[in-house]
């Protein structure tokens, strides 16, 4: 379905961010920022990252089972006898 990869494309976009977000977190925690505690730093570097990676896990089922899905309306795949 057209909805399916438009759905997995946005929730690859989403789960790109969250994996950036806690790259940017990362990077400020090496650097010595004083905004936040180390461990602070930690928890949400973990919890952005853990997410993210749900996040694009989620999108890939989403898109094979739409590719799938495909598969079984395409004329050409079927077996011609």
């Amino acid at each position: 379905m057209k909805n399916d990869k438009i759905h997995s494309s946005l929730l690859t976009l989403v789960g790109g961010y969250l994996l950036y977000i806690a790259y940017h977190l990362l990077e400020n925690m090496r650097k010595g920022s004083a905004d936040m505690s180390r461990a602070l730093f930690t928890v949400l570097i973990a919890a952005f990252a853990g997410v993210g990676i749900g996040v694009l896990f989620y999108a890939w089922k989403i898109w094979r089972r739409s590719r799938a899905d495909e598969g079984d309306d395409r004329p050409e795949d079927r077996d011609p006898r």
